[in-house]
């Protein structure tokens, strides 16, 4: 894909950190470096943002300021007990309300900001790209493209009408709007963007969506050679061998449950768990019976984490989603960087199955797994034997490969 005018719809941007937002951010810049000119409309004010990239910014910057400070103030760690969770309990008010009235998602007014500001927007664009989460964007772009001549390229991070748990809205009162406005939306757009194929056939099961719509783009990320030299520099003899968990639990979708009965509680003294979540994340771990060798970390950006990931650890671990429609991406990341890493599979039809014989530093574990088959692990990096598959990550989580695809 070359020399194309491209508007990417986001409601969620830089400087906000996300998986998505990180995603997009990677694949902006591989399309700039296939020559293409690119634009942003984005909810998320971009104050301090560095950029190779046109953005259009349309939101209350009261609001958003409001929003995110809320944000950042329920993380600090230097808050009071009182304060923490008084905070707490206005962003659980935040979400039960919005979770009853509130359509398609949260975003839902970024829709009418859209709306007022649209003699603003460019009609000229060659492409349009829509992103989620949040599903507004995809209600934005569907909006935009009626006025214009572009095509409409739909990514879709999680399911949205087809969810299982943590749904987006109320169910209830909105189910038959959800999967009504989705499967037109399917039908117009060009190309429809899953991260991996459990996802893609789901959809075109319920949808109808025509093969030669559906692009496989997997979680991406991008290889840094200094990261894995200095991932093989690591001591991986030194005692007690460290495992590190980054992210956040989710109901229903995804908790350390199965992990903490099945696996470690059955480890030594000598295997520490360090848990970097958030404090909603805290409640999975309150029948913990052996806390000794579990250590709670808040959660940190992401540059700041992939030092942590390099340089303290001899294991990065990920657990898996409890259904096959939902990838986490994080597990992608952790491959990247060349360090040892278990995913814990809750399902048999786990889709991190698939790439498990391409990279030596993947160990898929679960239920039955023993502490000695991770020590077994271990041993090809304590031995310095292990080397990166450069050419199958290319080949699989490159943001060149998607875009490539795109074509």
């Amino acid at each position: 894909m070359t020399n194309k005018k491209i508007l990417v719809v986001s409601h969620q941007f830089l400087p906000h950190i996300s998986p998505r937002t990180t995603r997009w951010k990677l694949l902006i810049e591989e399309l700039i470096n296939q020559g293409n000119q690119v634009t942003v409309l984005t909810g998320t004010n971009p104050k301090d943002v560095s950029k190779k990239y046109n953005i259009l910014y349309f939101g209350n910057k009261g609001v958003s300021s409001a929003v995110n400070t809320l944000r950042l103030d329920s993380k600090n760690v230097n808050n009071s007990f009182l304060k923490k969770n008084l905070y707490n309990l206005v962003k659980k008010i935040y979400r039960i309300i919005f979770k009853s009235i509130a359509w398609p998602d949260y975003a839902m007014f970024w829709i009418f900001t859209v709306i007022k500001n649209k003699s603003k927007i460019p009609k000229d664009f060659d492409i349009i790209i829509s992103v989620s989460l949040p599903f507004t964007s995809h209600v934005c772009a569907s909006i935009l493209q009626k006025s214009m001549s572009s095509k409409w390229f739909m990514d879709i991070g999680d399911p949205f009408s087809l969810k299982d748990n943590s749904f987006e809205n109320n169910r209830y009162l909105y189910s038959f709007l959800n999967y009504y406005c989705e499967k037109k939306y399917f039908r117009i757009a060009d190309k429809v963007i899953f991260t991996h194929k459990e996802a893609s056939e789901l959809h075109m099961k319920k949808f109808k969506i025509h093969t030669s719509k559906l692009v496989i783009g997997h979680p991406i990320s991008i290889i840094n050679p200094h990261f894995i030299d200095s991932s093989n520099k690591f001591r991986y003899i030194n005692l007690p061998i460290k495992i590190g968990y980054f992210g956040i639990f989710t109901d229903g979708v995804r908790d350390p449950f199965n992990y903490l009965d099945n696996v470690a509680s059955s480890l030594k003294d000598n295997i520490h768990h360090y848990w970097y979540i958030n404090d909603e994340s805290i409640k999975y771990f309150s029948s913990l019976k052996n806390r000794n060798t579990h250590i709670f970390k808040t959660m940190i950006p992401r540059e700041d984490a992939l030092k942590e990931m390099i340089n303290n650890f001899h294991i990065l671990l990920s657990i898996g989603n409890k259904n096959k429609y939902q990838l986490p991406s994080k597990v992608i990341e952790y491959i990247s960087l060349g360090k040892p890493v278990l995913h814990y599979a809750e399902i048999p039809s786990d889709p991190m199955y698939r790439f498990e014989t391409l990279f030596d530093n993947l160990k898929i574990i679960d239920k039955n797994t023993k502490e000695k088959d991770l020590l077994e692990f271990l041993k090809i990096f304590q031995s310095n034997q292990f080397e990166f598959n450069y050419k199958e990550f290319e080949n699989y989580f490159s943001p060149k490969h998607i875009i490539d695809n795109l074509d």
